[in-house]
C-alpha cells in the first residue's frame, strides 16, 4: 500500500501542470482522466479536488442539527457540518461526481480538515436532506460498472434527476450514492485492505447497501460516493472534534450506532 501511495504522490507531481487548473468543467476533467491507468486516475482525482477545482456549492458546509442520546442515556443537542452533495470536480454548471478509492477519499478529507461519515451519520444526512432521490442503478456486466465512462454517465444521470425534481445542483441531496464510511470494520484483522460502504437509500428510507467491507480497497464502481463531514462538531453548543467524539466512551453514540468507541477513524495511508 505504501508503494501505491508513493505512486499517487509521484503521479500528482508529474501531472500537476495538467490537473492544477481551477474552475474548469467536469466534462473536461472526464475527458482527461478516462484514458489514464487506475493509479494515475486516482492521483488525478486527488490533485483535481485538492487544487480547488470543485463546484462552488461544495465550498459550503451544510449545518445539520439533531438530538442524540449519549452512552449514559442523556439527550444532547448535536450540530454537524456536512457537504450538500458528494465530492465532484468542475463547476456548478458542469461537474463530475467522482467515485474513488478510500485512500483517495481519506487524503481529500484530511486536506479539508474533514472525515468520512459513520453509517449513523449517513442515515442522519438522509433524514435531514432537502431532496431525496430514488437510486439509479446500472445492470452489472463484468467490470463495465467500474469504467470511467459509466462513472461519468451516472454522474450525469443524477444531475438530470436533480433538475427534473425542479431543483438546482447544490441542493442538500441524498439517496444517490453508497457512502464510503468509517466504522469498526476498519479494525477487521482479516480485511485490512478493504473499503467499507453503506447507504444508497430508497425513498422508503431503507438503505440498499448494508454495511459491508467485502470489496478490496482498489475496487471502485459508479455507486460509490464521498461525502465529507467537518471535524468541527457542536454538542450543546460546545465545540468538539469529530474524531475525538468517536473515541469517547460516553459521546461516541451521538455519531455512531456501535456500542463501543471506534479504534480506527481513517483509512490507512501508510502501508
Amino acid at each position: 500500500m505504501m508503494r501505491t501511495i508513493l505512486t499517487i504522490a509521484l503521479t500528482i507531481s508529474a501531472f500537476g501542470s495538467i490537473f492544477s487548473q481551477s474552475s474548469r468543467g467536469g466534462s473536461l476533467f472526464y475527458e482527461e482522466m478516462r484514458t489514464l491507468e487506475f493509479k494515475e486516475r486516482e492521483a488525478s482525482i486527488v490533485n483535481e479536488i485538492t487544487s480547488g477545482n470543485i463546484p462552488n456549492f461544495l465550498n459550503i458546509w451544510q449545518e445539520v442539527e439533531y438530538v442524540g442520546t449519549d452512552a449514559d442515556g442523556n439527550s444532547r443537542r448535536v450540530t454537524i457540518f456536512v457537504k450538500a452533495d458528494y465530492i465532484a470536480a468542475g463547476t456548478d454548471e458542469d461537474y463530475f461526481t467522482l467515485p474513488m478509492t478510500p485512500q483517495s477519499a481519506q487524503i481529500i478529507a484530511n486536506h479539508f480538515n474533514a472525515s468520512l461519515p459513520t453509517p449513523k451519520i449517513v442515515d442522519i444526512i438522509y433524514q435531514k436532506s432537502r431532496l431525496k432521490l430514488e437510486p439509479f442503478n446500472f445492470i452489472p456486466r463484468e467490470n463495465r460498472n467500474e469504467t470511467p465512462d459509466i462513472l461519468y454517465d451516472h454522474s450525469k444521470i443524477v444531475i438530470a434527476q436533480i433538475k427534473a425534481s425542479g431543483n438546482r445542483p447544490g441542493i442538500f441531496v441524498a439517496g444517490t450514492k453508497k457512502d464510503i464510511v468509517i466504522c469498526s470494520k476498519l479494525s477487521d484483522p482479516k480485511r485490512t485492505h478493504h473499503v467499507t460502504i453503506y447507504g444508497w437509500h430508497r425513498l422508503n428510507g431503507i438503505a440498499i447497501q448494508p454495511v459491508t467491507n467485502v470489496h478490496i480497497d482498489t475496487y471502485v464502481d459508479y455507486s460509490h460516493g464521498v461525502r465529507l463531514i467537518s471535524n468541527r462538531v457542536l454538542i450543546d453548543s460546545k465545540e468538539y472534534d469529530y474524531r475525538d467524539l468517536l473515541k469517547d466512551s460516553t459521546l461516541h453514540t451521538l455519531l455512531s450506532y456501535e456500542a463501543e468507541p471506534l479504534n480506527s477513524l481513517s483509512y490507512n495511508l501508510g502501508e
